[in-house]
């Protein structure tokens, strides 16, 4: 009879469950797909623009400063071009450069098919030109040495800088801001579509729910979209 009690106890306490019909499934998943079409279906045409407008709006800021960000990149990189050689750089093969045998960091070379040094028209090795580079000559002092107005080099806050070597930093820094800012509007325009197609789900005539359970969560980090986002969703 306690047991029985019991158990009589534990139904009466449970949590009610939230439960969906065909029709709130449907405005979810419209909304998914294009913010605010799921709103528009229920009649809520106030909510559907204003969700399709935040999408319009931060799909151009997507588009602005990733166009903005290639661009600059690209002219960051032929700047470096211009005014880093590894001929100055490089006294020898041995690990010595003009600034000293300082080598802590790698400067892979360019070789051909059959293993041998790819030269430049000057007589020089020809770096990989890869990520790392780009990034290597604008934060190690072992790599100033190869800016071409090195004569002009100063030293602030412990790192070695030319005048050549500042500016491209600058460059370069925009241009990598504008690709997190790029990142930032990618993330918006997913945390849109998922907010939108819940307020659909939620905004549907309640009076008409019947069928499955419906549960949600969503993990998100803005800074970080294509690896901290999840999302969990029952019907």
């Amino acid at each position: 009879m306690l047991v029985s009690t019991g158990l009589a106890a534990e139904q009466h306490q449970a949590p009610p469950q939230l439960k969906v019909n065909k029709q709130m499934m449907i405005n979810f998943f419209k909304s998914l797909i294009i913010p605010g079409w799921g709103q528009w279906s229920n009649g809520h045409k106030g909510r559907a623009i204003a969700y399709v407008g935040a999408e319009l709006a931060t799909i151009y800021g997507y588009q602005v400063n990733y166009s903005q960000a290639t661009d600059e990149e690209h002219e960051f990189k032929e700047y470096a071009d211009d005014h880093w050689s590894y001929g100055i750089w490089s006294l020898s093969d041995d690990g010595d450069t003009a600034c000293g045998n300082l080598r802590t960091h790698a400067m892979p070379t360019l070789t051909d098919a059959d293993g041998k040094d790819i030269l430049d028209s000057q007589g020089y090795l020809v770096p990989l030109k890869d990520h790392h580079f780009y990034e290597n000559i604008s934060k190690y002092p072992e790599f100033v040495c190869g800016w071409d107005d090195i004569a002009d080099k100063w030293e602030e806050g412990g790192n070695v800088y030319t005048p050549n070597k500042f500016d491209y930093i600058e460059m370069r820094t925009h241009s990598n801001d504008l690709f997190k800012n790029a990142q930032l509007a990618s993330t918006l325009i997913l945390v849109n579509h998922l907010i939108s197609a819940f307020d659909a789900a939620l905004g549907t005539d309640l009076t008409t729910i019947e069928a499955t359970n419906f549960t949600g969560k969503l993990y998100i980090n803005p800074l970080n979209a294509m690896n901290s986002i999840r999302m969990e969703v029952r019907f």
